[in-house]
């Protein structure tokens, strides 16, 4: 029995292409077969997808290794720059303080008074250019050392940071090479040396003229208080008092100076020409016998000598004009003989017998004869004239009328003469002081080119930093092993597969971070020499400590810094009110100071950063296809075994994970503070 067509449909033959669609698509719909092909599909694409993200994420990884592979390398160039730096401050700081010492032991040395303890600031100054050349070259020989050991030093922290990014089946190998790879720094101005025996020698010359100064200062001060007292106070009795006994005298004829600060020389001038010239006016015989006249006479012609020469003494005391000429009055026969009272005609004279006579007075009672002129008593010793027999007035007689008022200590003359003594001892202790205020000056324009010259010495230019991986670190890491795909999803659907090896090259470099200071970091250093027990303030001076503080913090500012502390510290050397010498040369020095060119450190912190490769090789002047070649084919080792050498190559050079870059000798011989690193905080050892 034949079947016919459904649907009426004619008969013929049958649509392949139908049939084929009929499969997944119906009038009613899509068919299970269809539905289960596209899930099929789906999941395929879907797990595929995942899969090349998987491995690409995997392949992509290697470059986050070798850029902080890159960081790390620059990190280590970073510490080495800060520590280099740290070291320049201590070192140029420790100059300066030396240098500053010394300038204040010059000023202290040109202050007469204080000059006695300029050995002991100019010693302290002394030891501290000692401390700073023995650290200067500990220092100098530590930075190399480490600069040295510095590409092993980025190797090793490069290396640890690879394979420290080592997980599971994924191991990578690498390391970073620092550019230039060794070293074009220059620290010869750390072992730049200060001649301080200029310094020292210009000091002793003109602390011995400042002796000098204030021993003639001492004597004139104590020649001024001599006069005073002479003058002004009791002891048992002084000319104020005798002129007041013996003249009458009161108010401002004879007037009291009670502070020797306020007395001049001129005042007892004045005083003894007041007393001289109310002698002359009220001296009088006591009677008429011819010894009470001849005394009287004497003595109103010695009054009338003493008022008229006093009276025309040069007395000047203005500023530093100090002219003083009180003359000594006489009360010897010899003394007498060298004045006018010996030569001049003031007796006068008879005829006496036919012989022309000297009298004392006409009142003399041997004066009976005629009138014969005047003479002088150097007449009498000329044979011109003859002694009058009665009254005897001659050299001799002249000589004895101070001569016990001189001797005594009640007499006006006696304190006179010591007024007068004292003046010469002034007036030679004054020009002795400005002789040695001379040299004085002379030593210390000397003592202003030592320190300048010593301070030229200090203005070097400061140390050229040009470690390895100054221009840069560029790391090269590999992935060394292939890593099978994740098989238990895409299995079914996928065929196995795996990560191939692969290579990375990144580039790190420093760039100064604005919002960081490295001023903290000496503030750490000072801070831990103060605190430590054999502290290096122990055998320095009151105020160095704070002013080596003040230096070595204000290093990155150090022309400003140092002419501010310099001047503070110059200013507490003692007072130099009215010492020329001292207040010229402390601001000599202060100018020298100043003006000594002291460059401001950039102090701002260095922080890596990735750059272009490129750059950092063409700064350095290489070929990045010749370097990823030799340093990718080098990498045949596994990370660990990279890691481990390179670290042992820093131990080689560094002899131990502590290194000691450089020690600070104590001044006085407390021995030193070491400045050590700990290598273990960049991964060496740790």
């Amino acid at each position: 029995m034949r079947r016919g067509r459904k649907c009426g449909r004619e008969d013929g033959p049958i649509d392949i292409v139908r049939l084929g669609i009929g499969m997944f698509v119906r009038r009613d719909g899509y068919t299970t077969v269809a539905v289960a092909v596209a899930l099929l599909v789906s999941l395929s694409l879907v797990l595929a997808t995942a899969s090349v993200q998987w491995g690409a994420s995997r392949a992509a990884d290697i470059q986050e290794v070798a850029d902080a592979a890159a960081l790390s390398g620059s990190n280590c160039v970073a510490a080495f720059s800060t520590i280099a730096q740290v070291l320049d401050a201590c070192v140029l700081s420790m100059g300066l303080l030396g240098v500053i010492v010394y300038g204040a032991g010059m000023v202290a040395a040109a202050i007469p008074i204080l000059q006695e303890s300029a050995p002991a600031i100019l010693e302290a100054g002394e030891k501290i250019l000692d401390a700073r050349r023995g650290f200067a070259r500990s220092a100098a020989e530590g930075i190399r050392r480490l600069e040295g050991a510095l590409p092993a030093l980025i190797a090793a922290n490069s290396a640890s940071c690879v394979q420290a990014n080592s997980q599971g089946p994924v191991a990578y190998a690498g390391l970073a090479v620092p550019y230039p790879t060794e070293s074009q720094s220059d620290f010869s101005s750390l072992e730049a040396d200060v001649d301080d025996s200029e310094m020292k020698e210009a000091a002793e010359e003109l602390r011995s003229a400042s002796a000098e100064k204030e021993e003639a200062d001492r004597r004139a001060n104590e020649a001024r208080e001599r006069a005073w007292r002479a003058d002004c106070v009791d002891d048992p009795m002084c000319m104020r008092s005798r002129a007041e006994s013996l003249a009458g005298l009161s108010g401002p004829s004879n007037p009291d100076y009670p502070d020797v600060r306020t007395w001049k020389f001129d005042y007892a001038r004045i005083r003894a020409v007041n007393y001289y010239r109310t002698r002359t006016q009220s001296e009088h015989p006591s009677s008429g016998s011819a010894e009470d006249v001849q005394r009287s006479a004497a003595r109103r012609e010695f009054y009338r000598y003493a008022a008229k020469t006093l009276s025309q003494a040069t007395c000047v005391e203005e500023g530093d004009s100090v002219v003083l000429d009180l003359p000594e009055l006489p009360h010897t026969t010899d003394m007498v003989k060298a004045t006018t009272l010996y030569t001049d005609p003031i007796w006068p004279c008879t005829a006496e017998d036919g012989v022309r006579t000297l009298h004392c007075s006409l009142d003399c009672p041997g004066a009976t004869g005629t009138g014969d002129g005047n003479a002088s008593l150097a007449d009498i010793d000329a044979g011109v004239v003859a002694r009058c027999g009665t009254c005897r007035m001659d050299v001799a007689a002249m000589g004895n009328v101070a001569d016990a008022s001189t001797n005594i200590n009640n007499g006006f003359e006696h304190y006179w003469r010591i007024v007068s003594e004292a003046s010469k001892d002034y007036q030679k202790a004054v020009e002795d002081g400005k002789e040695a205020e001379q040299r004085m000056q002379e030593a210390a324009e000397k003592s202003e080119s030592a320190f300048q010259r010593a301070m030229d010495a200090l203005a070097v230019d400061r140390p050229k930093l040009c470690p390895p991986g100054a221009y840069g670190c560029i790391a090269f890491v590999m992935r060394g092993s292939e890593e099978e795909l994740p098989g238990r999803l895409t299995g079914a659907f996928l065929s196995g597969a795996s990560l191939p090896a692969g290579a990375a090259i990144s580039a790190a470099t420093l760039a100064p971070d604005d919002g960081t200071d490295g001023h903290n970091a000496l503030s750490s250093v000072f801070d831990g020499l103060k605190s430590d027990d054999r502290s290096i303030m122990s055998g320095l001076v009151d105020g160095v400590a704070d002013l080596w503080g003040s230096l070595l913090v204000g290093y990155g500012s150090a022309y400003e810094g140092v002419a501010s502390a310099a001047s503070d510290f110059l200013d507490g050397v003692g007072s130099v009110l009215g010492r020329r010498v001292a207040s010229w040369l402390k601001g000599k020095i202060a100018k020298a100071v100043e003006s000594a060119g002291l460059e401001p450190a950039d102090m701002r912190m260095r922080k890596p950063v990735l750059v272009n490769s490129q750059k950092v090789l063409d700064k350095a002047g290489a070929s990045q296809v010749a370097q990823v070649r030799t340093f990718v084919e080098s990498l045949h080792e596994g990370g660990a075994s990279i890691e481990r050498s390179c670290i042992d190559e820093v131990l080689r050079q560094l002899g131990g994970v502590r290194f000691t870059i450089a020690e600070i000798p104590i001044p006085g011989g407390w021995g030193s503070v070491p400045l050590t690193i700990d290598l273990s905080t960049l991964g060496v050892g740790a």
